[in-house]
């Protein structure tokens, strides 16, 4: 499956069992590869957002993971927006979401063009 736009990302994400044992992958904005062992993923954040979108697009897998968001955002989406939807250091609970929060941040990205992490993490 190739992620095609936000709304699909948001779906991906709302799909994620994190606490299945079968998992290769879970979500996780915070951990980077090392920490994750059973991951199978090869960014250098598995499993956080970005890395879902790189893990689904294969063309996105050597680009910076908002580079990679940036390919399935409507072209007129500010790149700082991007940045902060993937790197939540404004609202540091960001790094905290669970996949319904993540989820919640692409959609307002996707609806209001910016990234609202404290309003996703309500």
């Amino acid at each position: 499956m190739k992620l095609k736009n936000l709304t699909e990302l948001a779906d991906l994400l709302r799909g994620l069992d994190n606490n299945s044992p079968r998992r290769k992958m879970g979500f996780d904005m915070d951990k980077s590869y090392e920490h994750r062992k059973t991951s199978q993923h090869h960014c250098g954040s598995a499993c956080c957002i970005g890395g879902w979108v790189q893990y689904r697009n294969r063309n996105t897998r050597k680009l910076e993971l908002e580079e990679a968001v940036a390919t399935i955002c409507p072209p007129d989406m500010s790149k700082d927006e991007i940045f902060k939807l993937c790197f939540p250091h404004d609202y540091l609970r960001g790094f905290d979401a669970t996949s319904q929060q993540a989820a919640r941040a692409v959609e307002i990205l996707r609806d209001t063009g910016k990234c609202d992490w404290e309003e996703a993490m309500k």
